[in-house]
């Protein structure tokens, strides 16, 4: 089915959107040869304050590779008034298993960030450790679908923001969980911009996800290589 944001890239306003974003971070695409052109596959990466990684990642795909991809989103952002058509336009849905496994299957190229809103929000002492905890549904999603895994390791986007605190009931108020109570953070000269930070994302080779999703030893497996080889990326630096 085609999307609004399928063929954004390729007008005017498509292409300078992809090059503001990728200048203004200094943005650099390196391993692309590792996500293939057709077919879906599962890119799975390290998440950033309020998603600019997001956005560093989608026009480099859209610049170097020429493919847009289908974003899993945590179902509560929709609950925030006009973010859900935003999300809906940029090619989001919500993550769910069934339509993950659905999407891939059809051949769809799709990105998830399994520590969500842990990894996204982590304070300035935490930069460059993920934050995933036990999830592995990822893993189970790309061997129901029967595709690899990408990993994708977005270099600098801790340093977009300095998460210096999380205030204290705004999460809890507007979604009933205190997890999603906003950072405090730092940006450019001091406010709530994005600082022009460095941005250079590496797609690793891609992870085996052979194996039977219902066997939990089969499914550790593929989460505990793509962990691995993200924070072996991440470390080096």
């Amino acid at each position: 089915m085609s999307r609004p944001i399928d063929h954004f890239p390729d007008t005017l306003p498509g292409r300078l959107l992809v090059g503001a974003i990728a200048r203004y971070f200094s943005a650099k695409f390196l391993g692309e040869e590792n996500v293939p052109r057709t077919g879906g596959a599962l890119l799975v990466g390290n998440h950033g304050v309020f998603g600019f990684d997001a956005f560093v990642l989608g026009a480099l795909l859209a610049r170097d590779v020429r493919r847009m991809p289908t974003w899993l989103a945590d179902r509560h952002l929709w609950l925030t008034p006009g973010l859900g058509r935003a999300l809906d336009f940029v090619g989001a849905i919500k993550g769910e298993r069934a339509s993950a496994v659905e999407h891939l299957a059809s051949g769809d190229l799709v990105v998830v960030y399994p520590g969500g809103i842990f990894d996204s929000y982590k304070l300035a002492r935490d930069r460059h450790r993920l934050k995933w905890g036990n999830r592995s549904g990822f893993a189970r999603v790309a061997m129901m679908a029967g595709v690899p895994i990408i990993p994708v390791a977005a270099l600098g986007v801790d340093d977009i923001y300095r998460v210096i605190a999380r205030e204290p009931g705004l999460g809890r108020l507007l979604f009933g969980d205190a997890r999603y109570n906003m950072p405090i953070v730092l940006g450019r000269w001091g406010t709530v911009l994005p600082r022009p930070a460095k941005v250079t994302i590496h797609a690793l080779p891609p992870v085996d996800t052979s194996g039977d999703p219902a066997r939990p030893e089969d499914v550790e497996r593929v989460r505990a290589a793509t962990y691995r080889a993200l924070q072996t990326r991440l470390d080096a630096g």
